[in-house]
């Protein structure tokens, strides 16, 4: 199961649920040389965070190995956020990581996925990121 969950994580990071995250200051606050007003908008891009060249080695490869255990623990908890960060992170996140693995391990063990046709997926952001036009696929049994 941990590699499955390192394959999940990377898509994950790659694809987040969430490509975008709004905050909004309570107070006036400061980050380096930036002063955020009390009410400002602040919009957090969790799809440019988890491709940035600074938090990631080759951030357009699906490499898995990098949420492998031993690797995992490496990672920054705000430079990989699928779910959000801090006190306002997914409540379900736990939940949905547990879910998503163990049915994408069984589904994975019983059937074959394979796109069909000249399947080209493009993401596309609506309240979470999807595919447009969707991802057809052939299913087969193993």
């Amino acid at each position: 199961m941990p590699l499955t969950r390192a394959a999940f994580e990377e898509a994950l990071r790659l694809y987040p649920p969430a490509p975008s995250i709004n905050r909004e200051p309570v107070e006036t606050d400061h980050y380096r040389d930036l002063v955020l007003p009390r009410g400002a908008q602040v919009l957090v891009m969790p799809w440019t965070v988890h491709r940035h060249r600074k938090n990631w080695d080759n951030p357009e490869a699906f490499l898995p190995e990098r949420f492998h255990p031993g690797n995992r623990e490496k990672i920054d908890r705000f430079q990989y956020l699928p779910f959000g960060a801090g006190p306002r992170v997914c409540i379900g996140a736990s939940f949905a990581m547990q879910e998503a693995v163990i049915a994408l391990a069984v589904l994975l063990k019983l059937y074959r996925f394979d796109t069909v046709g000249e399947t080209r997926p493009w993401p596309v952001q609506k309240l979470t990121t999807q595919p447009e036009g969707g991802l057809p696929m052939a299913v087969t049994r193993r």
